[in-house]
């Protein structure tokens, strides 16, 4: 029987790079040694106690459950979902090897991506949550989630599964078992920005996300001038400094929206408009992200260019939601709450 696993590639996304080029799979959790001769969780949770000696009994279960479920559960054949946080996106993938061990560390596999540029949005909510489990490997299984991740891998819809999410929580998994999905952890704070990506995404389309843009700039103290709807030269917001914008720093902004990648032509395209527009620095707003070479001239263009996706779009309106317009405000209602933070032990990354 096929599976669905979810995958994160480092906690902060540190492998996604390699995993993307090179068509793998790779988690980390410390384990610089070949575990080929580890064959069940029991062993698995051997090593970890002569790695980790001074690590809590939960804190160990926990990373050998993930471990095992890894290194001996997963199959080729299966499927995976890593939700990138590089991209603000999710590859898609079939495992197509066994585990291995990374000559520099750690386990991997080899995996067939079917596609790495999958909007959050393309799910339905329930989905959302699953993807949400706070643990860098599990399984999903609720909702038939792996046929509605195939059907959105084709380059479908999510054909949906019922009304009602079934939320993960905690289960009642006994001392020494695996987790299964129902015993996961939400990631509350992905979950949140999840719905707040999604109502962005149905409300700011198209000229109006460059108008979003504008407002959050303003209350970052700029003063705008927005191109209108249609042909724009490049320049989609000019903004500077002063009272009336005429300070530096200037910027020249271009806003894409939609499922639009940014590549390096628009990156040289902008670079030029600053020339021309005697601004100083530029700023690309991309709603699906940038290609590869673009991003590898992100420590090249730091002092002229900033590049913006959705998580750093959603880090800038969060930063200036109170001072942005009653009508933004509006249609994108938000409220700050608090919720504690998963134990260490809980979180098992």
């Amino acid at each position: 029987m096929r599976r669905l696993w979810l995958v994160r590639l480092g906690r902060h996304g540190e492998f996604e790079s390699t995993a993307l080029e090179k068509d793998v799979l790779i988690i980390d959790f410390g384990m610089t040694e070949d575990l080929s001769d580890a064959t069940d969780l029991k062993s698995i949770l051997e090593r970890m106690v002569r790695r980790f000696p001074n690590a809590s009994p939960g804190r160990l279960r926990n990373l050998a459950a993930q471990v095992n479920q890894f290194v001996n559960r997963m199959q080729p054949g299966d499927f995976v979902v890593s939700p990138l946080k590089t991209q603000s996106c999710l590859a898609i993938g079939k495992i197509a090897g066994p585990y291995e061990q990374r000559e520099d560390g750690g386990p991997m596999r080899k995996v067939k991506w079917l596609r790495t540029d999958v909007a959050r949005d393309s799910f339905k909510q329930d989905l959302l949550y699953s993807f949400g489990a706070i643990r860098t490997v599990c399984e999903i299984s609720r909702n038939d989630a792996l046929n509605r991740v195939l059907a959105v891998a084709k380059g479908g819809k999510d054909p949906g599964y019922g009304l009602t999410p079934d939320l993960p929580g905690k289960g009642s998994a006994t001392e020494g078992e695996e987790a299964g999905e129902e015993d996961q952890i939400v990631d509350l704070a992905n979950i949140a920005r999840n719905q707040i990506e999604a109502r962005i995404s149905s409300i700011f389309t198209g000229h109006d996300l460059t108008a979003l843009v504008a407002a959050i700039l303003e209350a970052q103290g700029y003063v705008t001038h927005v191109s209108p709807p249609g042909p724009d030269a490049g320049y989609d917001i000019v903004a500077g400094q002063g009272p009336l914008g005429f300070d530096p720093p200037r910027l020249v902004v271009q806003v894409k929206s939609g499922n639009i990648v940014v590549d390096h032509p628009t990156l040289q395209s902008l670079n030029g408009c600053i020339h021309d527009a005697n601004a100083e620095h530029g700023l690309i707003v991309s709603w699906s992200g940038f290609k590869s070479t673009v991003l590898k001239e992100t420590n090249k263009q730091f002092f002229r260019v900033r590049f913006w996706g959705r998580d750093e779009l959603i880090d800038a309106l969060l930063s200036a939601y109170d001072r942005l317009p009653e009508d933004i405000r509006a249609a994108l209602p938000l409220q700050r709450i608090y919720t504690l933070v998963p134990e260490e032990d809980d979180a098992g990354r």
